[in-house]
């Protein structure tokens, strides 16, 4: 029988369901959905992340100790931090990072060394005893190993008996009855792990760096006695025997070190070190001690010398500083956005320094061009920043917004090749220059409006701006085997220095930002440069960067130190990075040299 609808009930009608409607009930459906899928990959999180915090945990708890020539050594296998190879002791720290992609570490530090027994037991023979602490470290190496991955195994099945006991207590807690099939789950969880574990070892395999010991990582007193090579052996002689451990310590590292050097690295013909943004401080003669410890041959300076520019900031006392160190070591220098003409035009007087390219006022601002000498059978060039502190409109400005596109405008008026269609008269804009291959007539052609032959390589090219650096690979590609920066304040990463590109160091400040740091109220950088060293062949081999943090006695120390006791200035404030390069395209014919001298500064082809 039909039912009759009462007087209170309304009819379905059949219209459709309005917008509104539909949207709430789509919603409704996502949500539903995106909970189930979130539950899911929770639970999923939860039983694949156990086990790896069980890994780290159980790798924490018990490390391996081992007794290598009579001196006790904890080893201790990490997960999420300090992945590599590391190394501490009570005078520092030293690392090798970049073993693989898969975040997993060794770390191995003394235990209760004692450095009287220790000084006993190297008996005077620091190589032999290095040879011995080698050769029996290696051979607990297979020990060391499977202590380090049963552990890892370990941890990872406590971890997932961990994670199912959560899932079971969870389900009884909420009611639910046990799975029929309660094993076979269990089975496939330590399925996906096992799975999991092996995808990450493939990684670590396929990300596996065979060059890792060729970049390392020293701090406190290990990093400060890198900065002395030379003068080790006095200072262990003038200090107490005791502090023999460091040398063992630092024999260690230098003899890998060596061991890749003599397998892989040619003889370095010269070594450059690198400053910039010194900034009026007063560690001018820092930078001689460690150019005379390294045997440093040429010093590049990316600029920012002064403050504000001013004739008055460049005092008789500071310049004498400077002469001190040029006087051994010739200098080349450019300005930065600190410096004015007047600065340029004061270092240029300097007995050793040779100024790079030109830095010039004009009617709205400042102009610059390169220059380019061959020092010692490298071709170097530089260019100045056309800035000017505390200058009008953009060329006093801050805003990078503003000061980039300065910049690259710079680079590309002072070594930038004009496109031939932009010239379809044939004359090039006398205020574009256009630089050729060094002929005496520019480098053209023949006038003819075709365009102008590509400069020779340069094996340096020195900017103060990063922003330039990058400005001037743009403008001659390919042409750039090395740029040199600075301004940041801070050295670029280890992983940012070489790329198919080239070679791009970023300095940071080595007067530990001076009065600029004042004026801006930041925290004061490190000490910080870099020295490179150069093959007989020209290859570029290495570079050491020595980051210093600065103490308030510090300079004082240095100052008044002797060679023997000039490690002890910075303690643990010092960090030293090797990196080791890969080959560059260089002319199998060249040669390089400190005998072949440094010749005049010349025009960018194309100037004057």
């Amino acid at each position: 029988m039909a039912r009759t609808p009462g007087d209170g009930e309304q009819l379905s009608l059949p219209f459709p369901d309005a917008r509104a409607d539909r949207v709430r009930r789509a919603a409704r459906r996502a949500a539903a959905v995106l909970g189930r899928v979130l539950q899911v990959a929770v639970r999923w999180l939860l039983r694949l992340a156990l086990p790896l915090l069980a890994a780290a945990g159980v790798l924490q708890a018990f490390p391996y100790h081992a007794t290598v020539q009579g001196v006790p050594f904890e080893v201790q296998g990490t997960l999420f931090h300090r992945p590599g190879l590391s190394a501490d002791t009570t005078l520092g720290s030293w690392e090798f990072p970049d073993v693989s992609g898969v975040p997993f570490g060794v770390h191995i530090s003394p235990e209760d060394v004692d450095v009287l027994e220790l000084t006993r037991l190297a008996d005077g023979d620091l190589p032999g005893f290095v040879e011995r602490l080698q050769a029996d470290f290696t051979a607990q190496l297979p020990r060391i190993a499977t202590w380090l991955v049963a552990e890892f195994l370990l941890g990872l099945a406590i971890g997932l008996a961990v994670a199912a006991a959560i899932n079971m207590s969870v389900r009884y807690l909420r009611g639910r009855p046990r799975r029929e099939r309660e094993l076979r789950y269990r089975a496939v969880e330590a399925g996906v792990a096992v799975l999991v574990t092996v995808a990450v070892a493939a990684y670590g395999v396929l990300t596996y760096n065979p060059d890792w010991v060729r970049d390392s990582r020293l701090t406190g007193t290990l990093a400060a006695a890198q900065l002395f090579p030379d003068q080790l052996s006095a200072y262990y002689s003038q200090q107490s025997k005791a502090l023999d451990v460091l040398g063992s310590v630092v024999g260690i590292q230098a003899a890998l070190q060596a061991q890749i050097e003599d397998d892989q690295t040619p003889d370095t013909a010269l070594r450059i070190m690198y400053v910039s943004d010194m900034h009026l401080a007063a560690n001018w003669p820092l930078v001689g001690q460690y150019a005379a410890n390294y045997d440093v041959d040429l010093i590049l300076n990316t600029g920012d010398e002064s403050a504000f520019g001013t004739r008055e900031e460049l005092t008789p006392a500071y310049l004498d500083s400077i002469a001190a160190v040029t006087a051994t070591t010739p200098m080349l220098w450019i300005a930065g956005n600190h410096d004015s003409p007047a600065t340029a035009e004061i270092l240029a007087t300097v007995p050793g320094v040779t100024v790079l390219g030109t830095k010039t006022a004009t009617a709205d601002g400042y102009s610059v061009t390169a220059g380019v000498v061959e020092a010692y059978g490298l071709t170097i060039a530089g260019l100045s920043d056309p800035r000017v502190y505390g200058a009008p409109g953009a060329y006093g400005a801050d805003d990078k917004a503003v000061t980039d596109p300065l910049e690259r405008e710079s680079v590309q008026l002072a070594v930038g090749r004009p496109d031939p269609d932009d010239e379809p008269d044939g004359d090039a804009d006398e205020t574009t220059s256009t630089p050729a291959d060094g002929g005496a007539d520019g480098g053209t052609d023949g006038g003819d409006g075709d365009a102008t032959e590509p400069p020779d390589p340069v094996d340096v090219f020195a900017v103060h701006e990063p922003v330039q650096a990058e400005a001037v690979r743009e403008e001659l590609p390919g042409l750039v085997r090395q740029t040199v920066s600075g301004h940041v304040h801070a050295q670029n990463d280890t992983a940012d220095i070489q790329s198919d590109d080239g070679i791009d160091l970023v300095e940071g400040s080595t007067g530990a930002g001076g009065l600029d740091n004042i004026v801006r109220g930041v925290e004061r950088p490190p000490v910080e440069f870099s020295i490179g060293s150069v093959a007989e062949d020209c290859q570029f081999t290495r570079v050491i960067r020595f980051s210093i943090a600065p103490k308030a006695d510090a300079a004082i120390l240095v100052e008044g130190a002797t060679s023997g006791d000039t490690p002890q200035a910075y303690g643990d404030d010092v960090t030293a990075s090797t990196v080791y390069f890969r080959p560059q395209d260089v002319d199998p014919d060249r040669t390089c040299g400190t005998q072949l001298g440094i010749g005049d500064e010349e025009p960018w082809p194309g100037e004057g």
